[in-house]
């Protein structure tokens, strides 16, 4: 689910994947927030790219 929130997915995307449901997508990534100490997903985003758990995007 890290990479996934870093990759910019939507809880919905997250949740698409097997054995998910968007509300259990939506407490992880508040727990997630929160343990960062961020407020908004793009600074975990960029938190899990730092941390090396999303490789850089190519154009």
């Amino acid at each position: 689910m890290p990479a996934g929130l870093g990759g910019g997915l939507s809880n919905a995307k997250i949740a698409s994947r097997p054995h998910l449901v968007e509300g259990t997508v939506k407490a992880h990534v508040s727990a997630v927030l929160a343990k960062l100490g961020v407020r908004i997903r793009v600074e975990a985003a960029i938190a899990a790219y730092e941390a090396g758990l999303v490789p850089p995007r190519t154009a």
